[in-house]
């Protein structure tokens, strides 16, 4: 393929010579891009798949060009999963790029660059760090899934040289916006933040779900979403030749959720027709493309940890109901789930606490606890109110800790404990107020 046929494949995707559709802006990840990529190091980017990566990626290069920071016609934007490149040639086309753009969109060459599903090129890590170091000056970003990008290769040729971005679906601050509402907006509609707020925990959101009015189209498109993890994900990359007991591990994992899970157990619920070590394996199989996540019990024994049940979540509420149909009616798991993600999206370190009584989520940072967290759809039941404030009194005590969180359906209340305090929070306010309880 000459040079000319690939600046014409590339084109309609880059902003050479139109502005290519940028979606719903999502400024909390174009924030961080520009704080990531303002290092000189090269920025990948990861996370499960129609997350929205590729629209992330495009507005952050309007964004620059928008700043003037560089001019359109210095960034290319290559997306390497389009059939038409030849990514069998390798680092070969990434050359072939690089020399096309020259030669025909600018020949004062690159500032920014954006190779998105990278990992379809062999030895891309080596081609990357050789760029950096021959151009300090140019932005170099990466993306794909972390199961292809996350590996030992990129651990040792990008040591020191690379920082992470991990995009997930909408929060409920940009589930907001994409229903017309500034979630900064002091005056908007709090009643139809709160049925919004209903409604994000009971659905999927991924981007495209989200924008997509048709409930049934809905569903298959989260339905797509889950077998391309699957098969391209999981079982492609790791050669994994019994699809059946993959999907029946992955499947039992989902009607976990958000329970407690041992490898035994999961044994037993397959009726024996998958080993332990296939079990343990797959688990490993299915985080690495951000699917499921798995949440180990506290215990200053790294022994007595790895011995309790983990707890099991999930990347996306849809994708639950879409799997698993037991999650129609059961809000409280949802809440739950969801609760996880608004936690796991931030990166904070995440415990489950069981001390006589459960605590739901334990936020540790650094040498010292940070939060602690339950939830619970509904406690207008006197004895269930009871237990979400036992377990976190006990907790309170045991860490030196004056206030707890109960996070709600839609309940509000402060109660004085003789340990400080504990608050009960909706969580339309929880999802949007994160930060403020852990840090």
């Amino acid at each position: 393929m000459d040079e000319r046929e690939l600046v014409d494949i590339l084109n309609p995707f880059n902003f050479w010579r139109a502005t290519p559709f940028t979606g719903i802006i999502r400024p909390k990840y174009l924030s961080e891009l520009e704080r990531l990529t303002s290092t000189g190091q090269i920025v990948v980017v990861t996370g499960v798949r129609r997350s929205g990566k590729t629209t992330i990626l495009a507005q952050f290069i309007h964004h620059l060009i928008e700043g003037a920071c560089v001019k359109a016609s210095q960034t290319m934007y290559v997306n390497l999963e389009d059939p038409r490149l030849p990514v069998q040639d390798s680092a070969g086309l990434l050359d072939a790029l690089v020399t096309a753009h020259q030669a025909f969109v600018d020949s004062d060459g690159l500032r920014c660059l954006v190779l998105d599903e990278v990992q379809r090129i062999s030895g891309w890590e080596r081609w990357v760090r050789i760029q950096q170091e021959l151009r300090p000056d140019l932005v170099i970003i990466v993306s794909g899934s972390s199961a292809e990008l996350l590996s030992k290769e990129l651990a040792t040729l990008l040591t020191g040289r690379h920082l992470d971005l991990e995009v997930f679906p909408l929060d409920f601050s940009e589930y907001l916006r994409f229903h017309g509402i500034d979630p900064d907006d002091t005056l908007a509609d709090s009643g139809r933040i709160k049925s919004l707020a209903s409604e994000y925990i009971s659905e999927s959101t991924f981007p495209a779900v989200v924008l997509t009015p048709d409930p049934d189209l809905k569903e298959r498109m989260v339905q797509q979403t889950y077998r391309d993890v699957i098969n391209h994900d999981v079982a492609r990359r790791y050669e994994v030749r019994e699809i059946e007991k993959l999907e029946a591990v992955t499947t039992t994992f989902i009607a976990s959720v958000p329970g407690p899970v041992t490898l035994n157990g999961t044994r037993r619920a397959l009726g024996g027709r998958v080993s332990l070590d296939s079990i343990e394996r797959f688990a490993r199989y299915l985080e690495e493309p951000y699917l499921l996540f798995f949440v180990d019990t506290h215990s200053f024994s790294d022994g007595k940890r790895k011995r309790s049940p983990r707890k099991v979540y999930a990347v996306d509420n849809g994708l639950l109901l879409a799997v698993s149909h037991r999650f129609s009616s059961d809000r409280g798991k949802l809440l739950e789930n969801a609760v996880f993600i608004d936690l796991r999206r931030k990166g904070y370190e995440i415990y489950r606490l069981m001390d006589r009584k459960e605590v739901d989520f334990l936020i540790w940072k650094g040498t010292a606890p940070q939060a602690l967290i339950n939830v619970c759809s509904d406690v207008s039941d006197a004895d269930t109110k009871k237990r979400e404030v036992d377990g976190l009194r006990l907790a309170m005590r045991r860490f030196d800790m004056d206030r707890g969180l109960v996070v709600t359906l839609n309940q509000s209340e402060t109660l004085p404990v003789p340990e400080g305090e504990i608050e009960f929070l909706p969580y339309r306010r929880w999802a949007l107020e994160v930060a403020r309880w852990c840090g």
